[in-house]
């Protein structure tokens, strides 16, 4: 797998230090590492409660890393932890709260202009993405496909995105052909797409939305089996098995000594509703809110997923049942 990360990267070790009106120069600075999925979203809250933070988007796992550590109060989360992960929390004495925040459709996206390839079934795109696969050509897909060479973009191996799609394409997390081009950096993601007319990639839905003008003229998305990664498709469970939601993980004992880090997760949640759309993101149940609310405000510790971020259960039931 090549990974290209240019110096431009640098949603990775961006620091975002946003503060209140007439709030003093030694505000608190919240510590958050984690998934660049999840990153503009939580900038976008940050900004709207004035909040200082010093954000870095190196991904989910990596960011699980520093986390389960204790280096960062919180962990933005492109998939619910892992057992690994679990482990080393509790190794490390690192207790926290687990914040489902909203649904993602995780998208294969195209360049504009090969509409020979609106949909795709989930066999052929793991006949695309599976390791050592034999596909080089659309017309090595389906005959009727034109005959020209596939050029594959997607995410890096510490990247929830990466682990979700190729769990749920491949069968198995991790598992994927190695030449195609991979990076953190979605802008460049998206441009690269744009830039090759038999581009094909994968993707957050929100990060395909929210992709500047110029480059998101130039990408569709690719229905999968008839069925496209939209709001309704998302929310019904329609849009299987690319559908997973999207995390905060707050340090519960960062949280009972911070009154700028309770601030902030409780402004996180009761906005969310009104911050997902203005992201591109899909909302949870209204319900689905006050549940998670709930787990916050009760200090609920642990994961709802018991270290299994693939279950089939949506998060909605997840939160019915606790």
């Amino acid at each position: 797998m090549r990974r290209r990360l240019p110096a431009a990267l640098l949603v990775s070790g961006l620091t975002v230090t946003l503060a209140a009106c007439g709030s003093s120069d030694d505000a608190e600075t919240l510590t958050i590492g984690g998934s660049a999925t999840v990153y503009p979203i939580t900038e976008l809250v940050a900004q709207e409660t004035g909040t200082s933070i010093d954000m870095e988007a190196e991904g989910t796992l990596d960011g699980f890393e520093r986390f389960c550590s204790g280096e960062t109060d919180i962990n933005n989360a492109s998939e619910a932890i892992t057992q690994e992960f679990l482990q080393q929390c509790e190794d490390n004495g690192v207790e926290f709260i687990e914040v489902p925040i909203g649904l993602d459709a995780l998208s294969v996206v195209r360049n504009l202009d090969n509409d020979a390839v609106e949909d795709l079934s989930l066999e052929e795109l793991q006949q695309i993405w599976e390791p050592d696969s034999s596909i080089e050509r659309w017309s090595d897909l389906r005959p009727d496909l034109p005959d020209e060479r596939i050029e594959l973009f997607g995410r890096d191996d510490g990247s929830g995105t990466f682990e979700y799609f190729t769990h749920s394409v491949n069968g198995e997390a991790g598992e994927i052909r190695e030449d195609y081009e991979s990076t953190d950096d979605l802008d460049e993601l998206t441009e690269w797409i744009a830039e090759e007319p038999n581009g094909l990639g994968f993707m957050g839905a929100g990060n395909y939305l929210s992709a500047d003008d110029e480059a998101r003229s130039q990408l569709s998305t690719v229905a999968v089996d008839g069925v496209e990664p939209s709001l309704e498709n998302a929310q019904s469970g329609e849009y299987q098995p690319l559908t997973r939601p999207l995390f905060l993980y707050v340090n519960k004992q960062k949280l009972d000594e911070s009154q700028t880090l309770q601030d902030f997760t409780e402004s996180y949640i009761d906005s969310a509703d009104e911050i997902m759309p203005r992201v591109f993101f899909y909302r949870l149940p209204e319900a689905s809110y006050d549940q998670v609310r709930e787990r916050l405000d009760s200090g609920e510790t642990g994961s709802l997923y018991g270290g299994d971020p693939f279950l089939s259960t949506s998060v909605v039931e997840l939160l019915e049942q606790r």
